[in-house]
């Protein structure tokens, strides 16, 4: 295999989860604004069945959303931890790795910076509050979420033992 090493997921992961976050919760905005509008036309105002639908899209929107961004970093989490049992690595490459964990956890702080500035807008703030799971991921956590990961990673490349290795090959 010519794998080199699957801790540059990480960043990828970070990227990921962060621009899908941003995207869900302007998208839910919008979605949220358009089912009021839609509630208060009189075509949709005078059918129950219209206004019962509209109704469940508008409660159920948020937790949806939110379960989503969960969902997806929990799978992203474990892609990576499984990923990395198939790869092998040498021992040499941990330093670089562990240097690259601690700019994607540079990384995530970053971003989790960056989601605090948005969702503080007051265009946003109110749909963003309802996000429970997505603002407790990319609250002051978020860091901390991909430095166990990152680790755990590591641990993983390098913990697991060589067979077939240069140490076990015939002379």
């Amino acid at each position: 295999m010519n794998k080199k090493g699957d801790i540059q997921s990480i960043i990828i992961a970070i990227v990921i989860v962060f621009i899908g976050v941003i995207i869900v919760i302007i998208f839910s905005k919008g979605l949220l604004e358009m089912v009021d509008e839609l509630q208060s036309e009189p075509e949709f105002a005078n059918n129950t069945n219209a206004m019962t639908a509209l109704n469940v899209v508008e409660d159920n929107t948020i937790y949806w959303f939110d379960f989503a961004i969960f969902f997806i970093l929990i799978s992203l989490i474990l892609g990576l931890i499984i990923s990395s049992l198939f790869i092998d690595t040498h021992p040499a490459l941990a330093i670089i790795f562990f240097i690259v964990l601690i700019i994607a956890v540079f990384l995530a702080g970053q971003f989790s910076n960056i989601y605090a500035e948005i969702t503080q807008d007051s265009e946003i703030a109110a749909t963003a509050e309802q996000f429970t799971k997505t603002n407790l991921i990319m609250g002051e956590h978020f860091p901390v979420i991909i430095f166990v990961v990152g680790i755990i990673v590591i641990l993983i490349l390098y913990g697991k033992s060589k067979r077939g290795g240069l140490g076990s090959q015939p002379v």
